[in-house]
């Protein structure tokens, strides 16, 4: 196994293992915060929640992965007075858009909430402004010691805000909602503002010991300042338009569903509510299952612009082929189970909300659900196409996705039949058309054979037997035991279900294994066992 793939998968499983931590971590929270405000209250969360995000993509996300792949770049020939030198410079740059974007958020706070159709948030826009300007910061160390293939200090920096926002959270939300629903979302909203404080000041202090103890070799180089920023922006801002792929769609149903509902009868009350449940709920769960994927993908952009750098065309390749076959292993086993379970899930974690909540929440999740296989394959081609050098086509895909997404909302929200349902099928559409569109472009730029055998069938069958069981089980156990016990039962069901079928079919070849955090001991055992594939 190249030294590139080994480094993209080590790299992807710290930050996966910290990303599932954290959402783990987060979603409780997220059912304590909805079983105390509502989904009323979480609706005034959510609001300035996508603006936030939205804002946040635009002043930082770019950036960090043009830091990450140029840094990447620098250490190849073992340069690190010219990493630093990259630091330096983004650093600046990013300290003035998070500035700019923290002074919109709060400035414009009471229009943007008006927008919305619903006033009530615009206290929530000025308590989670300052959090845009310290993301930037922290986000520009985080590229760095991306690139540099260390993801412990990202991973841990992203353990702190989740964490700092349950326990600040916990404390304001406490303290303020005794003065009503809006101050209980203004005190969670709160806690991640302080969080985010407290990631970067860590982030800040790791880097400043790293820097104490790095030799100074090479130099900063002497590349016109005009062709350095046009090289850095030429790899921002289209990873910056095509990351802001969630925080649009987010965006789009922020501004569109509350809206269309109250076009079609629904009262104030009754529009947020819904839109809380899509938020508060549904998105939630969606959303665990991507942290694996995108951490495939911040690790994927150093690992293979390092392939490329070192005209490895194998490596380049092996590494797109695990990649992919990954994402797809793990996205449909994670659209089947949130698919065929989305209404007992949210029975048993949200067991304090409305019978009619739950009812709509399960099914917006079951359809949600087609949309994280689509979501996995977009996290993670987004992240090779900008190793690959077009880091604008995921823009393209996205543009298309959006615009879908648009229409169909402003549409299907708008018949009473299927009300904020057509939320849910719009995002779908959206990220298929875009997942669709970034597979093609990649195999085409790598010039990755993918055997339709191993790569595709193989993998489909072990989802699809994983599928039958699943439903089985729930067909059989769904009205003789409890819901703890059918929801718990499973998913244990499903997960041993899917690493049979995946050993009996041979769902992973022996290079896939040696990629695999753990995976060498596991083939092995499989050989002495007689299970491995060839």
């Amino acid at each position: 196994m190249s030294k590139e793939s080994k480094s993209f998968v080590g790299g992807a499983s710290i930050l996966a293992l910290a990303g599932l931590i954290g959402k783990v971590i987060g979603m409780f929270y997220r059912v304590w915060l909805t079983g105390l405000i509502t989904t009323e209250g979480m609706a005034l969360y959510g609001y300035p929640y996508s603006v936030y995000s939205f804002l946040l993509v635009v002043s930082s996300a770019g950036l960090p992965t043009a830091i990450s792949k140029m840094v990447s770049e620098q250490l190849v020939s073992g340069n690190t007075v010219g990493a630093n030198a990259i630091l330096r410079k983004t650093r600046r740059i990013l300290l003035c858009t998070g500035a700019a974007c923290t002074l919109i958020m709060g400035v414009l706070a009471k229009p943007i909430a008006a927008q919305m159709g619903d006033a009530a948030s615009a206290p929530g826009f000025v308590a989670l402004a300052p959090s845009i300007f310290f993301v930037c910061l922290l986000s520009s160390y985080r590229g760095y010691f991306q690139g540099m293939q260390n993801m412990t200090p990202t991973a841990i920096s992203q353990l702190i805000e989740t964490v700092g926002k349950v326990a600040f959270g916990y404390y304001f939300v406490h303290e303020f909602s005794s003065y009503g629903l809006v101050w209980g979302a203004v005190g969670a909203i709160v806690g991640v503002t302080l969080a985010e404080l407290l990631a970067m000041l860590f982030i800040m202090v790791r880097f400043g010991l790293h820097k104490a103890t790095l030799p100074k070799r090479g130099d900063a180089g002497n590349q016109a300042i005009p062709d350095f920023y046009m090289r850095l922006f030429g790899i921002a801002i289209p990873v910056t338009i095509g990351a802001s792929m969630m925080p649009i769609v987010n965006l789009v149903d922020a501004a569109l569903v509350v809206n269309r509902l109250s076009k079609i009868g629904y009262a104030v009350e009754e529009a947020r509510n819904a839109y809380g449940v899509l938020t508060s709920m549904v998105n939630t769960m969606v959303n665990m299952p991507a942290v694996v994927t995108l951490s495939f993908s911040m690790s994927l952009v150093p690992a293979i612009s390092m392939a490329i750098a070192a005209k490895n065309r194998r490596a380049l390749q092996r590494t797109v082929a695990t990649g992919l076959k990954l994402a797809l292993m793990f996205g449909s086993a994670a659209a089947v189970g949130m698919g065929l379970l989305s209404k007992q899930i949210l029975t048993l974690l949200y067991s304090s909300q409305s019978a009619q909540s739950l009812e709509l929440g399960g099914k917006m999740l079951s359809v949600m659900s087609v949309g994280i296989l689509f979501l996995s394959l977009v996290q993670t081609t987004t992240g090779m196409l900008q190793g690959l050098g077009k880091p604008g086509y995921p823009v393209k895909t996205l543009a298309v996705g959006v615009v879908f997404k648009i229409a169909l909302n402003a549409v299907l929200i708008g018949i009473p039949s299927v009300n904020v349902l057509g939320a849910a099928y719009a995002t779908v559409v959206c990220y298929g058309i875009a997942a669709i569109g970034n597979v093609f472009m990649v195999i085409k730029l790598s010039k990755t054979k993918i055997a339709l055998g191993d790569g595709l069938v193989r993998p489909v069958l072990t989802a699809a037997g994983m599928a039958a069981v699943v439903w089985a089980f729930v067909r059989f156990a769904g009205n003789r035991f409890s819901n703890t016990i059918v929801t718990g039962g499973g998913v244990a069901i499903g997960v041993l279900t899917y690493v049979i079928l995946a050993l009996v079919l041979r769902a992973l070849n022996e290079n896939d294994w040696q990629m695999i955090p753990g995976g060498r001991k596991i083939l092995k055992l499989l050989h002495r066992k007689g299970g491995a594939s060839a």
